[in-house]
């Protein structure tokens, strides 16, 4: 620790703060326009410059200067006053005084320094810059006339988000901040440039002439979209969420978000939201009242407690902690209905099932902010970066900050791929079960497994089951060298921490129970629990996921999950089916089949935001809140418990699940177990032993962490190669950076970019199949067919195909039937 004085204030931080730091810390602003705690000190804007008694004569920046012991700093003397008035003159010397017509008015540094310091007057006089603006971006608006080159978003893109669409081109007055061939921005659209622009140069299109900033209600709440689970805060005025507001103290991520969560909340006051309850009359919906669609179903519930076996119920992760839990005691206390599952059974099986058996717990035991602190991370597909895009910024950050070790296991190369150093695998479609197994199995011949291993139960019958995992008989099938995979096994098992990312969902159906306790396996060998950035992070699909998990919501006996239910609506034994926030129509495996069953089903309940294609098809609809709309909590993949706050007014007619499901019971004639989201959380507390001692006011802003203890074992699991078609493509599925399941069809931003379906093509496969970029083609399986739009790159191997699932037209489920691998032929 270093001890310096700092406006005559006593301070004492660690050796590796700056001066800004150390203000800071002790709550002493320096003003300052190029500086973001995540981005690497920059020290272009020359705001923070300050003084130091041991450096009389000059002033120098705070914000790049190190603190050092006896350090004696001055932060606002007459002289540092009138040189932060002269940097304001220089900025505004090309600067157009636009404020009015500005979107960033009252957000805006600049304006606020230039009044705090009463720069009212110039001493220089220039003409204004005439760059064109750049509207092309469905997204950004760059407008290089404000910039004032602070390179906040030229560093973000390269240091973070490291896609590089900025950077500085030309010399002198001519400098700007350019982009490739100084052409329109082109780029992943996740807005982190917007969010960290100090002027009015980079605006989010979106919330442009929306609302002045000083009129938003700032509201903390959850991203409502992936597991990562960001903290993020909404701008409300009118009752609508207008924007989202970046904080760079909120969460491990800073305020960073990703495409999804900075520009995808439109959904909340879209168009196309249900606005009232709708009941089937003859074949069409109509309008109806809360009392006569809650006493049609209350009705048929009712009939259907007599039998609880002919009923069942999907209800989504997406909803909060205390309406899941609320959800649970409905069905399977008040009507006694067993068959309760979430997102067709798969997909969280690599929890309920897979971590279960392996570690004794069914959450992971490592946590987000471990991939920064380890130094081997192996993870389980490309993917995991569109999956979870923020938690691809961390693997950025790891990678490029700290030097971890990136592999990667996957069936073809993507953004991870390009990092510094990152060693991918490329496998061939559906062999990462093979792949894991012949890694285990050079840990143990080459002796590498930790020394505890052999104590713990099921080392003997691991190591016999792997004898058919050489890695030279590995290598002929998963088309990975038997060189690599005892190179990846030897570095694996040797790294003081190594950590295992494993993304899971709908859409990555070989990521299920074998899989998970495959690499369960590995951790354990290695001895790679219980310590810091060491383990294994499964990240589940769902901004809930881990919380459905936690609180029981799936089905005890895995026969009676979801793909159960289906079959039984299929058979006519599920004669009543409520679903609460899910849409299995387009995310369930096998489209045909789904829409078969629930077609058979006596009385069909969906509780909604919109009329999905699932919605379409019930003789109830009941119209959702959505997340901006009610207070919870959600639990992230990292066991992170966040609170969510209410932020606007139901909708219409809307109401929240919670208020639904209370009402639904209290029409049965059902206890009340609960009547408010705080009662419920504190049942939870008092009955989810992982949440004990947890309280909503305990969580505050930041959230809490709860505990696991693993209980380790080995379990023997079976891999075979898939079976191939000769002459045909392997399809795989999987998500697109910019959609999170099927909800993001519902906000602008996604569909700005990403409207629609498409098949993606290796260049060689396109080349030999006359395909360019653009193309519609006809994707053809045993199953059906599909007519897309064909994307050419680079990342996909020959005979390998990739298309994403959360499209309701033209949906990836109308050919791919639940297989690890669709065998598909394309045509034009």
């Amino acid at each position: 620790m270093v001890n310096l004085t700092v406006d005559d204030k006593q301070v004492t931080v660690p050796r590796d703060f700056t001066i800004f730091d150390a203000a800071k810390s002790v709550g002493i602003r320096i003003p300052i326009l190029c500086h973001d705690k995540k981005l690497h000190p920059f020290g272009g804007c020359r705001m923070c410059l300050v003084e130091v008694e041991q450096m009389k004569g000059r002033l120098i920046p705070a914000c790049t200067t190190p603190v050092s012991e006896g350090m004696i700093v001055r932060t606002t003397t007459d002289e540092i006053v009138k040189a932060r008035k002269l940097v304001l003159e220089l900025l505004l010397l090309k600067h157009p005084i636009d404020c009015p017509v500005c979107d960033a008015a009252g957000d805006c540094d600049l304006q606020n320094l230039t009044y705090e310091y009463k720069v009212n007057s110039n001493h220089f006089v220039d003409e204004k810059f005439a760059w064109p603006i750049d509207y092309e971006n469905p997204l950004l608006e760059r407008d290089q006339n404000r910039c004032i080159h602070c390179g906040k978003c030229s560093r973000i893109c390269d240091e973070i988000v490291s896609f590089g669409a900025y950077s500085f081109i030309n010399r002198g007055i001519e400098a700007k901040i350019g982009t490739p061939y100084d052409g329109k921005l082109d780029c992943e659209y996740c807005g982190s440039c917007v969010s960290v622009c100090p002027v009015g140069a980079l605006i989010a299109r979106p919330f442009k002439f929306k609302a002045r900033w000083w009129a938003l209600n700032k509201v903390k709440s959850v991203c409502s979209y992936c597991g990562t689970g960001c903290q993020l805060t909404l701008g409300v005025k009118d009752n609508q969420v207008m924007t989202t507001i970046y904080d760079e103290d909120q969460g491990f991520h800073n305020g960073q978000l990703c495409t999804r969560g900075r520009f995808a909340y439109q959904f909340v006051n879209s168009d196309q939201r249900l606005k009232t309850p709708l009941i089937r009359k003859g074949n069409s919906l109509v309008a109806a009242s809360w009392e006569e669609a809650l006493g049609v179903i209350a009705e048929r519930l009712q009939a259907a407690r007599q039998n609880p076996a002919s009923a069942a119920a999907l209800v989504s992760p997406r909803l909060t902690n205390e309406e899941l839990f609320l959800a649970k005691k409905f069905f399977g206390g008040a009507l006694g209905i067993e068959a309760v599952d979430h997102s067709a059974g798969y997909a969280h099986a690599a929890l309920t099932e897979g971590l279960k058996q392996s570690l004794g717990q069914t959450a992971s035991p490592s946590v987000i902010t471990d991939i920064q602190k380890t130094n081997l991370l192996l993870v389980i597909k490309t993917d995991a970066y569109e999956t979870h895009p923020v938690i691809g910024f961390e693997i950025n950050l790891g990678v490029k900050r700290k030097d971890v070790d990136l592999r990667i296991l996957s069936d073809k190369r993507g953004k991870l791929s390009k990092l510094p150093k990152a060693q991918t695998y490329v496998h061939k479609p559906g062999t990462e079960l093979l792949l894991v197994n012949a890694v285990a199995k050079a840990i143990i011949d080459a002796g590498l497994a930790d020394a505890s291993a052999q104590s713990i139960p099921g080392f003997e019958a691991l190591t016999a089951s792997l004898a058919e995992y050489a890695p030279e008989t590995v290598a002929a099938a998963c088309g990975v060298s038997a060189e690599e995979i005892k190179s990846l096994a030897a570095d694996y098992a040797k790294a003081e921490k190594a950590l295992i990312l494993l993304p899971i969902g709908l859409a990555y159906v070989g990521h299920g129970k074998e899989l998970a306790q495959a690499v369960a396996n590995l951790a354990i060998l290695t001895g790679k629990l219980g310590k810091e950035g060491s383990g294994l992070l499964v990240m589940a699909e769902k901004n809930n996921s881990q919380g459905a998990v936690d609180l029981g919501l799936y089905p005890a006996d895995p026969a009676k999950g979801a793909r159960a239910i289906l079959n039984g609506c299929a058979s006519g034994n599920v004669k009543t089916l409520y679903i609460a926030g899910e849409n299995p129509v387009v995310a369930y495996p096998d489209r045909k089949q789904v829409e078969s069953a629930l077609d058979k089903v006596e009385f069909l309940v969906v509780q909604d935001l919109f009329l999905t294609e699932t919605a379409r098809k019930a003789h109830v609809v009941l119209p959702a809140c959505s997340f901006a709309e009610k207070d919870g909590t959600f639990t992230s993949v990292g066991r992170a418990v966040q609170r969510v706050n209410r932020a606007i007014k139901p909708l219409a007619e809307a109401r929240s699940d919670f208020d639904i499901f209370t009402a639904l019971s209290a029409k049965l004639g059902a206890e009340q177990p609960f009547s408010t989201p705080a009662e419920a959380f504190a049942a939870i507390a008092a009955e989810v032993p992982a949440y004990a001692g947890l309280t909503l006011a305990g969580l505050g802003d930041a959230g809490a962490v709860y505990d696991v203890k693993c209980s380790p074992r080995f379990i023997v699991v079976k891999g075979s190669q898939p079976s191939t078609e000769s002459g045909k493509f392997a399809l795989v599925g999987g998500s697109a950076l910019y959609h999170n399941g099927t909800m993001s069809r519902f906000g602008e931003g996604p569909m700005h970019v990403c409207a629609d379906p498409y098949v993606e093509l290796g260049r060689e496969d396109a080349k030999a199949l006359s395909i360019v970029d653009g193309d519609l083609v006809t994707v053809k399986a045993a199953s059906g067919e599909l007519r897309l739009k064909a994307r050419v790159g680079v990342r996909l191997p020959q005979g390998v195909v990739f298309a994403p699932y959360h499209f309701g037209e033209q949906s990836l489920n109308t050919i791919a039937t639940g297989s690890e691998v669709t065998w598909v032929s394309i045509s034009k």
